[in-house]
Order: C-alpha cells, then structure tokens, then sequence
C-alpha cells in the first residue's frame, strides 16, 4: 500500500500566515512604542512681572548677576543627590537660561521691595554715568534629594564713595514639600524673594 503525504489544508495554512503576521506587527509597535521619548517639560523661574509705579525714585543701581558656576549653566534641572553626586534632569529643562531668569527675577523682587531706588538692568539705566552696582555671584542654587532647595553666594555694592568693595555672603533654604520639579521650582523662586529682602535690608536706605 502506497502512502500518501496528508496535505495542510489550504485555509489552515492562510491563517497560519495571518497570525505570524499579526505577531510581527504587533511586536513592531511595541518596539517603536518603548523607543518615544517622554514629553519635556519646560520651567520659568520667573514667570511674570510684576510692576509697581515708580514714585520718590532719588537712585538707580545696576544689578549685574556673574556667570554661572558651569554645573547650573546647563539647560537640565539640577539635583543634588549627595555631598559629592548631581544628578541632571532627562526631560526638565530650564525655559530660558538660569542666570537671564535669576536676574529677572531678582530686579523684578528688589524693586517690588522698596519705592526709592531703581534696580535695572547695565543697558536699561538711563544715567549712564550712574556707577552705582549690585554685583551678586550664585554658588549654589539647586534642589536636593533632602527635601530642600538652597541659594547662596556672595554679592558686593559698587559706587564712587566707597572704595573697599566688602563681600556679603547669603545663604537661604526652603524645605520640598511636594514631590516633582515644578514645586522645586516654586520654591527656588521664593529663595529669590527671600535673597533681595535681605539686600535691600542690610544694604540700602529706602522709603518702603
């Protein structure tokens, strides 16, 4: 007796085809899927501004904010992790850079704060002999994985009179409540605040 080889039937081959087809799609799109990033999220650190009609103006101080230590003048969002360990933020970046925010934000506070000096900008002063200055230096000024964000540094006044330019230091913390960068942000924006109501107290005599 002659065998006979059974054949697959037709139709049951044509499904075969389909279901491995099926699978390669599938698999594909789970490939592509894994490989999109993540959105980006994007953060002013000063978000508005805030002005206040200018009366009893007798000064102008120009407030020139130094280059960034190179850890902060990045684009990414800075965390410290530990003493010697930062860790840079995939997909949290700064809207514009730090130190132009830091500056907006800071002249933007100082002139909120009192209503006879004018804190401006080197190329907004309209007296350009005026020599009076407010140069700050930013040491640190980043969150950290201890729950707190910090800002320190040191700034200094310059004027014709006084010829000995003394340092001041300045060092403020605020503790994270809320997990995320955008509260970080918050309350890196508060520090600000906290760093021009200590220059305008120790530094100047103003009519609030």
């Amino acid at each position: 007796m002659n065998s006979m080889k059974t054949r697959t039937p037709l139709f049951i081959r044509n499904f075969s085809i389909l279901a491995l087809s099926t699978l390669v799609v599938f698999l594909s799109s789970c490939s592509s899927n894994s490989e999109i990033p993540l959105e980006t999220n994007y953060y002013l650190l000063n978000s508005q501004h805030l002005a206040k009609n200018s009366v009893n103006i007798n000064k102008t101080v120009v407030v020139e904010v130094l280059e960034l230590p190179a850890y902060l003048d990045q684009p990414q969002l800075v965390m410290q992790l530990n003493v010697h360990q930062l860790h840079y933020a995939r997909f949290d970046v700064w809207a514009e850079p730090l130190q132009a925010g830091f500056t907006k934000a800071l002249i933007n506070d100082l002139n909120l704060n009192n209503n006879s000096i004018q804190f401006v900008t080197d190329e907004l002063k309209s007296n350009k002999k005026s020599t009076d200055k407010l140069i700050v230096r930013i040491d640190y000024f980043h969150p950290s994985t201890a729950s707190k964000v910090v800002l320190s540094g040191v700034f200094w006044t310059e004027n014709n009179k006084v010829q000995n330019i003394i340092q001041q230091h300045f060092s403020f913390e605020l503790l994270l409540n809320e997990d995320g960068y955008t509260h970080a942000v918050a309350q890196m924006r508060r520090l600000v605040s906290m760093m021009s109501a200590s220059v305008i107290l120790e530094n100047y005599d103003i009519v609030r």
